[in-house]
Formats: C-alpha cells, sequence, structure tokens
C-alpha cells in the first residue's frame, strides 16, 4: 500500500462517494439477509481504475470510528467491482443497525481514505419476529398506551390492506401516499419500517390506522373479472427501546377500539367521498373518549408472506402544478385546467355552510363545449366529493383513490371558485431522475417531455398502462417496452427489483406467466409479447446496473416460460398470439402483422437471451441448448416467412414490423439484409413519407433496426414528423403525455390519452442522437459506447446519465471551424469506447483538448486516457479510460 503522503497533490484517489445498499441509501427496514454495497470512486486523473478495495461492516458506530470491523472485515479484496458487492459477515439480525464504510485502492496501489459512515438497519427477518396479528373492523383503528420511561428508539413495522395511513399522537407518520405497494395478497404482503422515536412521548401515547379498500376490497360489481381479497385490514408492531436498556412492544391485536370515519366511500376507480361532519376530532391523540368505539376483530392473515419495501421507492406526492384558466362552460359548472396530464389529484380550499357538497369530476380530455369529455374513462367515475363541516377554511386532498387527469370539473361550490381554489398534486412512484436529454430540435424535446410525464404517470408500485380508465393494470407489454426508455430516464433498480418477483410469483406451474402482474385479471397465458417482460427486464437490470443476483434468483422463471412457450410451437414456429403488434395506426389488432409472426421474433429473443443468461450465471449445457434452439427458431422463421426481399406473413402483403424486428435481431441471413432494408425503406419513406405503420412492438424495434443498419437519418425523421401518424402530429393536437393510439379519438373508450406503450422511442434519443450505450459483455457501464449520430438538420444533442457507476456525458455540437465537437465523461473504474463522427472529411484531423489524437489516418499517442484509435466506417474510435474529453473533428489543412 502506498502512503498518501508519497503522492502529489491531486494526483491519489478521493474517498469514494455515493454508497448504496441494495440501490438504496441508508434503507431502514432490510430483509435481504446477504445485503450488496456499491459506491463510486473519485479520481482526479484520467483513466484511473480500482484495483482493490476493503469494506468494514460494524455494530456500533464507535466500532467503525476505530475502523473496526466486528460484523465484518473483507480485508484488502483484489478486484475492480465496485457495484453490488455481496455482504459476506456475521449473519445479521432483525431489527439491528448496522454500519458501514468502504476505501478503495487504484490501479497505481495508491489507497483513497475512507467514505462517509453510511448504515442500513435490517426489518424483521422470520415470520416468527411477528407478535402482531391482523385486524379488522372499521376504518379507523385506535390503540391508546402508557409509557413510563424515556424512550431511546422505536421502530414501527406496518401495513394496511389495501391502503393505510399511520397515525402517531396526532401526525401522520412518513410521507408514504397509497401504501402499501400493490401485489398477489394471498402470496406477498408488503410492510414498511419507520422511524417514530420523535412521535414518542412519556405518558399518554395514541397510534392510529386509517384503512382505504385500494385493490384489496374491489366492489362487488368489479368482482366478476377482478380479484377480491376481502375486507380492509392491518397489521402493526411498534417496538419501543428505552434509554435504561429495557423494551416494549406494541401490536395489533382485540384490544384495538374500531370506529368507522369520514372517508364514507372510496375506490381506486370511482374516486372517494369524505364527509367531513364525520370526522372525529382528536381521535388519532391522547385523551380522546374511544368509549363508543367498538372492539377491533381478529382478521384472517391474507395469506402472503410480510416482505419489506425498505428499498422499494414509495409513492409520494412529489410536486404541486397551478391550473392555468378555468372555464365556465354552464352556469355554476367550472372547469380547472391544469395544462399537463398528470397522476394524482386536487387540493381543495373552500369554505361555506355545513353540509354543501362539492364534486370534482377528473377527465384527461374537454368537449367541444368545454364541459369535461369522460369517455375514454370507460367504468371509472373518477370522482372526488368533499361535504363541507361548515367550520371556516377547509383544506381537501383524497387519501385512498387517484386519477389521470388534466382537466377537473367543479360543481357544487359554494359561491363563485377563484384559480386559486384548486392545486394539482402531482403523485407516482418517487423515482429519483437520473437521465437528462436534449437536441436542438425543439419537437424532439417535447417528446421527450412528453414520455418523461407519461412514464412517471404509470408508475404507481407498479407500471401501469394508464392511470385514469378502469384497467390501470401492470400489463407486461406495456412495461417491457418502455422498460430501457424509463432505465435512462430514471433509477429503476429497485423498482423493477420489486415487479420481477410479482412476476415470479405469478408465475403458474406450466410456466406460463399472466398478461398483467400482479394478476388482478387473470389472463392467462400472457400474449408472448407480454411474457417476455419475465426474460426482458431482469436482461435490462443485468446490462444496465450489473445485476447477476437478478439473473440468478429468476433464472428457473425465465427457463420455465421458455419451455411453456416451446411446447406451444409447431416446428419451431409459434402461433399462439393474443395480441400481436398491438395498435397500428387506423387499427387495434394488426391487420397487417399476423400475432404469429410477433410471437414467434419474441420467442426467439426470450430463447436468445436465455443462452445468455445462462453463460453468464454458468450453466454451459443450457447456455448451448438454448442456442441451438434459437438457431433452430431463426431457421424456422426464416424458412416460413422470408421472400425473395422482405419478410411476409403467410397471406402476404408487407410489414414494417415483420421485416424491422428480424433485422434487429440479427435473424436475416447476412446476404439479404441489404435487400430486406431497401424494401423497407421503400416501404417507409417512399410508400407511407416517412411514417412509420407499426403498432407497440415494431415501433420498440424499428429505430434501433434502421440506426444499426446505417440509416438513422431515416429513423430521425419518422420521429421528426408532424402529420399523422407520429408522436408530433399527438402534440399538434394538444398532447401533454403519449397516447394509447396514434389516433385522437375523443369518443372511444379505448383511447387514453397517456399511455407509455409508445414512449420506447425515448431510449432511442439516449442511445442514438446522444450515443450512451452500454456494452453487455462489461455490464453496468463498466464499458461505455460512446456513439453519437449526426443527422439531418440537429445542430447539437446530448446526454448525461448518472449511473451505478457514475456519471456519463455525451455532447455533441457543430461549430465553426471544426466540422464537430464531443464532449465525453466515463467515470472512474469504467473505460470508454468513443465512436468520433468524421462527418465525411477526406482527410480528418482530430483533437483532444486541443492536442492531435488522429491524423493522416494514424491514430497519435501521448494524449492521458487516450489509449488507442482505428477506423471504423464513418467513426473513428477511441478506447479511453475515465474522466472528462472534448474531441474535436476538421479537415487537414492544405
Amino acid at each position: 500500500m502506498h502512503d498518501r503522503g508519497e503522492v502529489l497533490a491531486g494526483s491519489y484517489p478521493e474517498a469514494p462517494i455515493n454508497l448504496l445498499c441494495e440501490y438504496s441509501v441508508d434503507p431502514i427496514g432490510l430483509d435481504v439477509v446477504k445485503p450488496r454495497f456499491s459506491w463510486t470512486p473519485v479520481h482526479v486523473e484520467r483513466g484511473r481504475v480500482q484495483s482493490a478495495y476493503q469494506v468494514l461492516v460494524a455494530s456500533t458506530l464507535e466500532c467503525l470510528d476505530e475502523d473496526i470491523g466486528d460484523v465484518w472485515d473483507s480485508g484488502k479484496v483484489y478486484s475492480s467491482q465496485s457495484v453490488n458487492v455481496e455482504y459476506a459477515g456475521k449473519p445479521l439480525e432483525s431489527g439491528k443497525t448496522y454500519y458501514w464504510k468502504v476505501r478503495w485502492w487504484d490501479d497505481k496501489g495508491y489507497v483513497s481514505p475512507w467514505s462517509r459512515t453510511a448504515k442500513f438497519e435490517m426489518g424483521l427477518l422470520k415470520p416468527e419476529d411477528w407478535k402482531a396479528k391482523w385486524i379488522t373492523g372499521g376504518d379507523l383503528l385506535r390503540r391508546r398506551f402508557i409509557l413510563s420511561r424515556k424512550v431511546k428508539s422505536a421502530r414501527a413495522y406496518a401495513t394496511g390492506l389495501g391502503y393505510y395511513e399511520l397515525r402517531i399522537n396526532g401526525y401522520r407518520v412518513g410521507d408514504r401516499l397509497l401504501d402499501p405497494g400493490w401485489t398477489d395478497y394471498e402470496r406477498l404482503v408488503l410492510y414498511s419500517t419507520y422511524d417514530v422515536t420523535g412521535l414518542l412521548r412519556e405518558g399518554e401515547n395514541v397510534v392510529g390506522i386509517m384503512l382505504g379498500n385500494g385493490r384489496f376490497n374491489v366492489k362487488p360489481e368489479r368482482r366478476g373479472f377482478h380479484k377480491h381479497y376481502g375486507d380492509p385490514r392491518a397489521i402493526m408492531q411498534l417496538k419501543i427501546e428505552f434509554e435504561d436498556g429495557s423494551s416494549e412492544l406494541i401490536v395489533t391485536d382485540e384490544n384495538w377500539k374500531a370506529s368507522k370515519g369520514p372517508v364514507v366511500e372510496n375506490d381506486i376507480y370511482d374516486g372517494e367521498v369524505y364527509d367531513a361532519r364525520l370526522e372525529k376530532e382528536g381521535w388519532d391523540s391522547p385523551g380522546y373518549d374511544d368509549s363508543s368505539w367498538e372492539n377491533a376483530k381478529i382478521a384472517e392473515p391474507p395469506g402472503g408472506r410480510l416482505v419489506s419495501q425498505a428499498t422499494f421507492p414509495p409513492i409520494r406526492a412529489v410536486k404541486l402544478l397551478q391550473p392555468v384558466h378555468i372555464l365556465n362552460p354552464k352556469p355554476n359548472v367550472y372547469v380547472y385546467d391544469f395544462g399537463q396530464n398528470f397522476t394524482g389529484w386536487v387540493r381543495l380550499t373552500v369554505s361555506g355552510p355545513r353540509g354543501a357538497e362539492v364534486r370534482l369530476r377528473y377527465a384527461e380530455l374537454l368537449n367541444p363545449d368545454g364541459t369535461v369529455n369522460v369517455a375514454n374513462l370507460r367504468g371509472a367515475r373518477a370522482t372526488d366529493v368533499y361535504i363541507l363541516k361548515g367550520d371556516g377554511v377547509e383544506v381537501y386532498e383524497p387519501r385512498f383513490t387517484y386519477h389521470g387527469f388534466r382537466y377537473v370539473e367543479v360543481t357544487g361550490f359554494p359561491g363563485v371558485p377563484s384559480i386559486g381554489n384548486l392545486q394539482g398534486v402531482v403523485v407516482h412512484t418517487d423515482v429519483k431522475p437520473v437521465g437528462g436529454f436534449s437536441c436542438s430540435n425543439q419537437l424532439i424535446n417535447d417528446i421527450h417531455r412528453n414520455i418523461l410525464w407519461g412514464q412517471l404517470s404509470n408508475l404507481m408500485s407498479i407500471p401501469t398502462d394508464c392511470p385514469q380508465r378502469d384497467e390501470r393494470m401492470g400489463w407486461m407489454g406495456d412495461a417491457q417496452l418502455s422498460a430501457e426508455e424509463a432505465i435512462y430516464n430514471f433509477d429503476m433498480a429497485a423498482f423493477y427489483t420489486k415487479w420481477i418477483r410479482d412476476i415470479k410469483f405469478s408465475q403458474r406451474e406450466d410456466g406460463s406467466v399472466p398478461d398483467v402482474v400482479p394478476p388482478y385479471w387473470s389472463l392467462y397465458p400472457a400474449d408472448p409479447a407480454w411474457g417476455t417482460a419475465c426474460v426482458i427486464i431482469p436482461w435490462y437490470m443485468y446490462l444496465y446496473y450489473g445485476d447477476k443476483r437478478i439473473l440468478e434468483e429468476n433464472y428457473e422463471l425465465m427457463k420455465n416460460w421458455v419451455e411453456f412457450l416451446t411446447s406451444k410451437t409447431e416446428n419451431h414456429i409459434l402461433k399462439f398470439s393474443k395480441y400481436g403488434d398491438w395498435c397500428p395506426p387506423g387499427q387495434i389488432a394488426s391487420l397487417n402483422t399476423p400475432g404469429e409472426l410477433v410471437s414467434t421474433l419474441c420467442y426467439y429473443e426470450d430463447v436468445m437471451l436465455l443462452s445468455r443468461i445462462a453463460r453468464i450465471i454458468g450453466k454451459f449445457e443450457d447456455a448451448e441448448k438454448y442456442a441451438e434452439l434459437a438457431e433452430n427458431i431463426k431457421n424456422a422463421f426464416n424458412e416460413n416467412y422470408l421472400k425473395t426481399d422482405h419478410y411476409a406473413p403467410p397471406g402476404g402483403g408487407y410489414s414494417q414490423t415483420a421485416n424491422c424486428i428480424p433485422l434487429c435481431l440479427d435473424m436475416a441471413p447476412q446476404d439479404k439484409r441489404e435487400t430486406i432494408m431497401k424494401k423497407l425503406l421503400d416501404d417507409l419513406v417512399a410508400a407511407h413519407d416517412c411514417h412509420l405503420n407499426t403498432g407497440i412492438v415494431g415501433t420498440r424495434y424499428l429505430f434501433d433496426a434502421l440506426t444499426k443498419s446505417g440509416y438513422a437519418n431515416i429513423a430521425y425523421r419518422v420521429a421528426s414528423q408532424t402529420t399523422y401518424p407520429s408522436w408530433g402530429y399527438m402534440i399538434r393536437e394538444g398532447a401533454t403525455t403519449v397516447w394509447e393510439r396514434w389516433e385522437y379519438l375523443a369518443s372511444s373508450g379505448m383511447n387514453s390519452h397517456n399511455h407509455i406503450m409508445f414512449g420506447s422511442v425515448g431510449s432511442w434519443f439516449y442511445k442514438a442522437l446522444a450515443g450512451i450505450n452500454a456494452d453487455f459483455s462489461q455490464p453496468g457501464f463498466e464499458k461505455v459506447i460512446i456513439k453519437p449520430h449526426i443527422v439531418e438538420d440537429l445542430t447539437y444533442a446530448g446526454a448525461s446519465l448518472k449511473t451505478i457507476r457514475g456519471l456519463i456525458v455525451s455532447r455533441w455540437w457543430r461549430r465553426g471551424g471544426e466540422a464537430l465537437a464531443l464532449e465525453v465523461v466515463i467515470p472512474v473504474n469504467s473505460k470508454g469506447e468513443v465512436h468520433m463522427p468524421t462527418m465525411g472529411l477526406k482527410n480528418p484531423v482530430i483533437e483532444e483538448s486541443g492536442r492531435v489524437v488522429w491524423r493522416n489516418g494514424c491514430f497519435i499517442e501521448g494524449v492521458p486516457g487516450v489509449e488507442s484509435g482505428r477506423m471504423e466506417d464513418s467513426y473513428v474510435v477511441f478506447n479511453v479510460g475515465s474522466g472528462s474529453y472534448t474531441f474535436s473533428v476538421r479537415e487537414e489543412s492544405t
């Protein structure tokens, strides 16, 4: 080990930052018995990589401050791994807090200072740790208790089905909304852990729970097609440790009290009715008389295993929106326009007489007369009702419902409302933004913005299809098609880890999975383009986060699904299909692309990925087996559908989808690729004037197929259209999110104006225009591929991405005197492969920060961090180490 004093100032490694435990900062309630640690090494020099690390985990801060890892001391581990390093110390104990830190050695042998101290706290690891009972009997539950000693620490472990709100001594606990996250409650129930130390006091204390229906207690009229579990119920235990070393446990049991409250009705689809006259003032505080309340009843457990959602990002209120104007289309009818389609609800501020009833009706669209258009909500009433208590200024927000909307119709308001009487509350799973994209074409920026709003609107503890109508399900097709886009824009690691577990629990013995997960609608088996989510999303977790464990834990899920598909094939062709290339222009089910083509293509990709995954996790026999099967599927597909210059359905005709997917997946014979692509271009450019004719599946692959074949400029033209069908057409028609259909269709019951399934183009902005790409051979951005495409009228484009390894930047611009400049940032402990466009110059000279690195067709050594260069097509490819670089290209002066 080199002593830091031996090195010049600024040239030694700095303390690692961004310490994560299971993708989270200082999680509380963790129930992963072998948690994984990640960190970001920091160094000012270019090209530095980690050669070793040391992790200390201690039972106390005092031990860690003295550099004693009494729970785990990894020692100096010679490894470049800085992502998902698995804990290998003593068994971790329920409810205990552990402290950890890390240091690293660079490739010169110099050691960094220790990181800051991080921590993680365990949840309840064994079923017998739960002493509480499930209780029911009302939508308000209450328990009074006396504490006679000073509290040192207190933790509440709680959940309620379908939704709950925990309260202690008059205060709401935490900021989670619509909790717990949706699961199949017969298999899995999520609980949360709260630090409530500051809410307790000596003397009388009260803990209360409010309950909502959620997806647990389904309305009778929906139980024929939506799974129903039972009446609302809750479980909670409060562990209190005192300063004298003693402890006490408060648990839900028959000693609790139960009553009805002011939430008269609540339903995800229909909304909430809140009668403020029924409020029980102070019910959750000491001193309240609950003698008239009934005793709570012991409820049957829902059946699912209690699992912590410690690392799962909760649903929160993330921002407030102000309405942009009010319409008054009819007497006493007021319509607020928020200027943006989003998910959540409104905050109503009102004063008026006792019993006045204000109705808030939510909608995405307006009728020509300015009233709200609710045709596309189908069976969802989407209406909140607030009944005033007549006590001055009253403020109301619903608790146990949510809506997708831009407009809110207000009726029954006492007097004439002002624009300040409503505020929009934006609510969704609070995933952290990690990506940023911008370019010189404002239309592309607007499409990107709409995708962001659409994606967030459809993260509601699961990836939903839509947030407004009587559906809002975890459709696997929508989720897998938009997953890569989501990963480029948001930190999705913990979110997808949870949802993949939901998929795993939904799988049947025959290997089938449902179209929607959790399976609230029993739609088995999934369409192959929907079920592929159980392979695609674990693969993305590996590709973008370097998560090998998720492949290992879900290998049988993926394998069983592939075997199920195989059992349905005829000579390697999968004819089973339910939806196929859903929603192409002017259609719902595609008339151009038979389902068997889409199913077989998805089957091939699943098998190909399964072979790759098997090799990664060391199952080499399976890897060979599925590689051979993939080859057989490819050959069968080509034999059945490949004509002279294109793939054609059995009945003839031409399908963009049937051709772009085989090109994207490298299924087309090498000697046929050029002619197949030419035919695709003829259809795309000549026949459709650079407009796509694809549904949700084909759209996902079209842009990648064009780009990898050298036609990124055509892909850009398609993305930039403003006439039907296109994203620009949606925007021209007033869209602020992404639609379910290419058509407007204001009177249709199947035209959500906030659907994410066509948002898949968002990943292309990052991968092709900005040029940030991962490499599965060195996943989790251990190797970063930077390959921007300089297309058409774009004068600049760029993106940044906060990855699990650190910040990546790729930003290019055209400027006078130099054909192009490209700024690149590669994280410490990663390497980059930078594809610098030569812009068609005959004799390009490339400089990095003013120093020549390429001239006369040769790489010129000597620039720190730039290790090598080679010509490849219209790019010069540089292998670089970590650091910040600015490359520029110009013609050699004569």
